[in-house]
């Protein structure tokens, strides 16, 4: 099948399921695609790989998260307005391929010595990482440009899958500040192991500030998560944060590390978040 090439000069285009475009706009250096409803929205989700969220010509395996609809789907369970959804485009490019990487890294653990995996070790340069420079673009620049575009202050959540999960976990902990929850799927613990788990859990602000929704699955690279998940599970409980109150975590049968795994319990996860605002 032959995709058309994404468009990449900002415009607003229509994606199925609700009423309102797309806009994808220029902040700064960075491409982000916005849906706002028409009315208030009931907070902003600020998602990594933006690229993937709504378009599928711009997407990596031409599949997307249909977030958009999911909002919708949510706020109906819950019955508030929906959220706007903000996705924030990677800056990997053909000349950079793995620049996504180097920004999605929880930076401040890993520059620590923690080893990484020895798979990843020859592309992944800790010198080279920019999580913290990237995370400064995403609440300084980008969400008070949102803000000023609905025009209301609302509650904020990261959400990101991945090297996205790790960076949306990592976020809790350096910018409670500006996200109140995470939403985090397949979130990629094999990067460097059990020291990540346990850095990036002792990382989070005490229990009440934040909220976290974890999901995996089980095919192809969430095969390799549960224990690391387990773990991860274990010192949130330790840390003092309640199951199905300050956490969730969940493992979704027959399904892997793909956009149409996470897309079919995204609902599920923004409503969650939603009911507790």
């Amino acid at each position: 099948m032959t995709h058309r090439p994404a468009r990449l000069f900002e415009h607003e285009f229509h994606v199925r399921g609700v009423r309102e475009p797309v806009r994808r706009v220029r902040i700064g250096d960075r491409w982000v695609d916005m849906w706002i409803p028409r009315d208030t929205p009931s907070g902003v989700i600020t998602a990594h790989d933006g690229q993937n969220l709504f378009d599928d010509r711009s997407a990596t395996h031409r599949q997307t998260w249909q977030a958009a609809r999911a909002a919708v789907v949510a706020a109906r369970r819950v019955g508030v307005q929906p959220p706007a959804v903000v996705g924030v485009w990677n800056g990997s490019t053909a000349l950079n391929p793995y620049q996504r990487g180097h920004e999605l890294a929880p930076e401040k653990l890993l520059v620590k010595g923690v080893a990484v995996d020895p798979q990843v070790a020859d592309w992944f340069d800790v010198s080279r990482l920019e999580g913290d420079r990237y995370l400064s673009e995403v609440c300084d620049r980008i969400v008070p440009h949102v803000m000023s575009t609905i025009g209301v202050e609302a509650p904020v959540a990261m959400m990101g899958a991945s090297m996205g999960g790790l960076a949306t976990i990592y976020a809790l902990g350096e910018r409670p500040d500006v996200f109140q929850c995470g939403l985090a799927f397949s979130v990629h613990w094999p990067l460097a192991g059990d020291s990540l788990v346990d850095g990036l859990v002792d990382h989070l602000p005490d229990p009440g500030r934040v909220r976290l929704w974890m999901q995996n699955g089980t095919g192809g690279l969430d095969a390799s998560y549960a224990p690391f998940q387990r773990r991860a599970d274990d010192r949130l409980v330790t840390r003092g944060y309640r199951r199905d109150r300050d956490f969730v975590s969940r493992v979704l049968r027959r399904s892997g590390h793909n956009e149409w795994s996470w897309a079919k319990r995204l609902p599920d996860a923004i409503a969650w978040w939603l009911r507790g605002l």
